[in-house]
């Protein structure tokens, strides 16, 4: 199958998930991740906010925001993607692509160089996508937007969780020179360990 027929499957079948079976599942994916050491010690938070059938990061962000962890989300800028420290879930404008963003506050726009003060903060980013494999390689939506954000950094500034239902696991992903492989994948039955 091509990415392009991989992510149509996938999205058909993530739709036709019964909303009581998907909540289960999140509910599941968000006891795995509250229960990592790499959540529990991380002081930064990098998550996308669920849209349409994704995998449920709202309670994540919640419990992360009650844990006093920083907490940021993704902004789409042209033909890339930069993140914003948010402290709620309000005050989030929709993107040309329906998708609720932080509004645009520079002061809380997470910069490279890093900050001295965040150099050894332990981060957390949370990737979405249509489909993983064990590897942690990803099919996206097919705009490169993590790819390019994370070739800004060392491969060690983020721990990458991919959060997936457990059919969204594919055995291999053809992958090209730009592709940015998760640390791990959470599903509702496995996490996958894919750090070498």
């Amino acid at each position: 199958m091509t990415k392009s027929e991989i992510r149509n499957l996938m999205k058909r079948k993530r739709n036709k998930l019964p909303k009581d079976i998907r909540s289960q599942y999140d509910n599941r994916i968000l006891s795995k991740i509250l229960d990592l050491k790499e959540y529990r010690e991380c002081e930064l938070i990098f998550t996308y906010l669920s849209f349409g059938s994704e995998v449920d990061t709202r309670s994540i962000i919640d419990e992360a925001l009650k844990s006093n962890k920083k907490v940021y989300l993704p902004r789409v800028e042209g033909s890339h993607m930069n993140f914003y420290e948010i402290n709620d879930l309000s005050g989030l404008v929709r993107s040309k692509f329906g998708i609720l963003e932080p509004d645009v506050d520079s002061d809380k726009r997470y910069e490279k160089p890093l900050l001295q003060e965040d150099l050894y903060k332990r981060k957390v980013m949370l990737l979405p996508g249509l489909a993983f494999d064990q590897q942690g390689y990803r099919i996206g939506y097919g705009a490169g937007y993590y790819d390019k954000y994370l070739g800004k950094f060392e491969d060690s500034d983020f721990f990458k969780i991919g959060l997936a239902y457990d059919f969204q696991i594919l055995n291999h992903i053809t992958t090209n020179l730009y592709d940015i492989s998760a640390d791990m994948v959470v599903t509702p039955e496995k996490i996958y360990i894919c750090r070498k």
